[in-house]
Order: structure tokens, then C-alpha cells, then sequence
């Protein structure tokens, strides 16, 4: 598009962060208010983790004016600083939400957005409206990838790949909550692609561990789209045609390619929000639908978790081309990056989850990572492909190179007391796409007080809830909100 009239990517998607509050539907804004508190849960429950720990002393060495706030340091620091810690500590648990079974991206917006408008002292309206309009950017480049393929009738993962792309939303979240007229934020999505971290191989198929980034570096992921914005608050300017060229800036993400008619089709109109997926479990989504069926099944079949045999797990393609799934490990040694190796660990997880422990970061306790019960259990389970998903899913990433994977299913065979049971289910809790999975205000507020139990009290907890359902209304969100999530230890 360059050197013609017509404008690009670039500026079409920061014409649209100008979008207006009335302009966006009343139910995308109440999703988005549970994507909000959903995220600010997740960052509150992270705050003891040994990982959470080193990047709260990060944020308190490079301090700065005291303009925000970090889960769980009392020290308030610059805002570039807090959105890079909350950032990481929202995925630390892997229990942040997850877009068509694909990508975590709500946090960067959230993390972004709420740092700035501790910065401004802006209103709790526009930190809905930046995170909201954030996640819909970070969607339309995430659809324009493709992390996902089949190939010769196998799945494979993209080898290079990268959450990168984030950083334009998170760039954008600032931009909302300072009210910045479209071409400054076109200077920043461009300086945004100079900055973002780009691909790399991260074996992510053939790892049996994690290092601390996962598969991707969330905080620089957010540090990127803030200092891109400082930067074009400044004069900077970037390259207003990177969403254009090609090879260009998708590509350098990594992925095995995509189409781009998703990144600006229906801006407006069509609100990719409401088809993230929420998650009750600190685990990846890939568990999910099993760990629902497994910790209904004792009560539904009038079955003790003490006769239970043998366990089979069928997971997605996605997940058994996996190693950590496809070969669990044997035990999750007590390390900063536990909760990144029990998040992957299916039977391990399945164990809690029959044993009765509620989700949340105790999951990783160091005496529950040490169970004999729960190892006792794990060794009885099991994993397998699932054909059903391996069918489905081909014939999804065909019709939608982007990779609009909506099911995952339990399907478990488990013999118990002489008997075998097969166990089946379409969605998990947390899916948006059946209004028996949906999530709601009771989801959410149960994930709160099941993850942030001992970390913050019920009253906060209450208020937190009232806060965020009541967003629009608050006026100063450094005053309102910022305390509350300061009580998090």
C-alpha cells in the first residue's frame, strides 16, 4: 500500500483504537469485564511463586517513579516496570485465558493498560476500553498467523514462533487510556516492530522442561509495547506499512504463515473477545475437558478414587505432539519452573483433580508436589491420541489456516472395581462457544477465592469483584482498584 491514498494496516487498526465506549456492545463489554478481573486474578494468585518473587525484585531494582502498582510488592515503581512484572506473573500459572485453544494475549493488554492508567490516574472506563480494544488487535495478528498445521495427516507445530506480535496491543492499551489521536499510535505499532521480541525455536514439541520464559517472555513482551509508546509520545516514528510488507513483520514471528484478510476484516463489527476461553484449572487448556470429566466421574458413577485401576487420557493433536504430554514425566521436581511443568503434566493434574485439591497456585505447593498419594494415583494414568480430535481438527486448520480450534473434549477410558467406564464430553468449563460452559460472574469470583484463598481476604476479594463489575464508574482507577490489588502478598 505504499505510496497510495489508501491507508494501511497500521492505520486502520489505530483509527480503530479511537472507538468509543457506546460503540462497542454491552455484552463485549461485560465479557471484557470478566476477561479484566480474570487476568488481575491470575497476576494475584502468581504473587508467592518463587519465579513471581525474582521478577518483583526485577521491578523493584530498575524502580522508577512510584506510578504503579506490582502484585505483590509493596514498592511502587515506574509504569513500564509494573506492566512488565504483571505481565509475567499473569501467565506464570498458565491459567490466564486462551484464544481458540492457541495463544494467551488478554494480559498484555491488561497489564499495559492498567499501568497506564495508574500513570494518568485515568478512569476505570478507559482501562476497560484498552483492554478490550487491545485483545481485538492482538486477536487480528494472532488470525493472521498460523502456530498450527497438518502435514501429510500429522500435526505439527510451527518450529519458530512468537507471542511478539502482543506488543501492538500493548502499545495500543496506552494509547486508549491516553485518548491519542490514530497517528501516533501508527508510529508506535511501527517503532512496536522494531521492538517486539522476535521468533525463535523453542522446542516447545520436544522439551521434557521448561525454562522461565515458557514459550514466549510475557514481560518483554508488554516492556516492548510500552516503550514503543513512550517512544512515539516523544516524536519517534516507525514504519506505518509494517502490517503491509511482506516478508515482513508477521513472518518475522515466526509462524508457518497465514492469511492476512483477518487482521482488519470487520473492525468494529466483529468482537473476537467473547471467544477467548476462560480457565478454572492452573494447567494448559489442553487438560481442561478432561480434568472436568475426571473430577466428575467418582460422584457420577458412585465410584471411590481408591478402586480406580488404570486411566487412558485421548488428548488434541496438539497437545500428544507434545512430549511433556505424550511422556509425562515421572515427578515435577520442586524448582522456580514447576508450575510451567505441572501445567503440562496430565497425570499429574488428573491426580489433584480426583483427589479433590481446589485449582489454584497450591497446586505447586512444594508438599503437593512431593505427594506419594498424588504420584501413587498419576502412575495409573495415562495418555493416547484422540482420532476424533485429530479429524476435527485437520479439517479446522484447513477451512481456517489461522487456527480457530474451538473443541478439545475429554475422552477417557478408566477401569475401576472390575469394570471399564468411557467417559466423554464436548467442551470444557470456560469455553465460550455452549451457554452451559460459558463463563460467567459466579466463574470467575470461584476461581478468585479458589486461587487467591490466604492471599487475599474474602472482603477484598468482594470489593475486588464489586470494582471490576463496576468499572465504568470509577473514577480514578490508582485510587480505586490500585489499593486492592496492593493487599495481594
Amino acid at each position: 500500500m505504499t505510496g497510495t491514498t489508501e491507508p494501511t494496516r497500521t492505520q486502520l487498526l489505530a483509527r480503530f483504537a479511537t472507538t468509543r465506549d457506546e460503540e462497542i456492545p454491552e455484552s463485549v463489554r461485560d465479557y471484557g469485564r470478566l476477561v479484566l478481573l480474570d487476568s488481575l486474578v491470575c497476576g494475584l494468585a502468581a504473587v508467592r511463586l518463587r519465579r513471581s518473587r525474582m521478577v518483583q525484585r526485577v521491578a523493584a531494582r530498575f524502580g522508577g517513579p512510584a506510578e504503579a502498582t506490582v502484585f505483590g510488592l509493596e514498592q511502587r515503581v515506574a509504569a513500564i516496570n509494573a506492566a512488565h512484572a504483571n505481565a509475567d506473573m499473569m501467565n506464570a500459572l498458565d491459567a490466564d485465558d486462551t484464544f481458540f485453544n492457541s495463544a494467551h494475549f488478554a494480559v498484555f493488554g491488561v497489564a499495559a493498560g492498567l499501568a497506564e492508567a495508574e500513570r494518568l490516574h485515568a478512569d476505570g472506563a478507559s482501562l476497560l476500553r484498552a483492554s478490550i480494544i487491545a485483545f481485538e488487535i492482538n486477536a487480528r495478528l494472532n488470525l493472521s498467523t498460523s502456530l498450527m498445521a497438518f502435514e501429510d495427516g500429522q500435526f505439527r507445530w510451527s518450529p519458530l514462533s512468537s507471542h511478539g506480535y502482543a506488543s501492538m496491543g500493548a502499545a495500543a492499551a496506552c494509547a486508549v487510556v491516553g485518548g491519542w489521536e490514530p497517528e501516533r499510535l501508527a508510529h508506535a505499532l511501527g517503532l512496536v516492530a522494531w521492538l517486539a521480541p522476535p521468533a525463535k525455536n523453542s522446542y516447545m514439541a520436544e522439551r521434557r522442561s521448561f525454562n522461565a520464559f515458557k514459550y514466549g517472555p510475557y514481560g518483554a513482551i508488554a516492556h516492548a509495547g510500552m516503550l514503543g509508546a513512550a517512544l512515539a509520545e516523544e516524536g519517534y516514528t516507525g514504519d506505518l506499512d509494517v502490517l503491509d510488507r511482506t516478508p515482513g513483520f508477521i513472518e518475522a514471528m515466526g509462524f508457518l504463515g497465514g492469511e492476512r484478510h483477518e487482521m482488519v476484516a470487520g473492525l468494529g463489527s466483529k468482537w473476537w473477545i467473547t471467544e477467548t476461553s476462560l480457565k478454572p484449572y492452573p494447567t494448559c487448556r489442553f487438560t481442561h475437558a478432561a480434568l472436568d470429566a475426571i473430577r466428575a466421574f467418582p460422584g457420577t458413577h458412585g465410584v471411590p478414587v481408591s478402586q480406580i485401576e488404570s486411566m487412558e487420557i485421548r488428548l488434541s493433536p496438539a497437545a500428544y505432539r507434545t512430549l511433556q504430554f505424550r511422556e509425562p514425566a515421572p515427578r515435577i521436581p520442586d524448582t522456580a519452573v514447576a508450575p510451567l511443568d505441572g501445567a503440562f503434566n496430565m497425570p499429574y493434574a488428573a491426580a489433584l483433580a480426583l483427589l479433590g485439591h481446589a485449582p489454584g497456585p497450591q497446586w505447586y505447593d512444594p508438599e503437593r508436589l512431593a505427594d506419594p498419594a498424588v504420584w501413587d494415583l498419576a502412575r495409573r494414568i495415562t495418555t493416547a491420541p484422540d482420532p476424533v480430535l485429530d479429524a476435527e481438527w485437520e479439517a479446522d486448520l484447513r477451512e481456517h489456516p489461522g487456527g480457530q480450534i474451538r473443541r478439545t473434549r475429554g475422552a477417557l477410558t478408566i477401569r475401576a472395581g472390575g469394570r471399564e467406564y468411557v467417559v466423554e464430553s464436548d467442551f470444557a468449563q470456560g469455553d465460550p462457544w455452549d451457554d452451559t460452559t460459558r463463563a460467567d460472574w459466579d466463574f470467575v469470583t470461584g476461581k478468585l477465592a479458589s486461587f487467591c484463598d490466604g492471599i487475599l481476604d474474602a472482603d477484598t476479594q468482594e470489593r475486588l469483584v464489586e470494582v471490576v463489575r463496576g468499572i465504568d464508574d470509577v473514577a480514578d482507577v490508582a485510587e480505586t482498584l490500585s489499593p486492592l490489588l496492593a493487599r495481594a502478598r
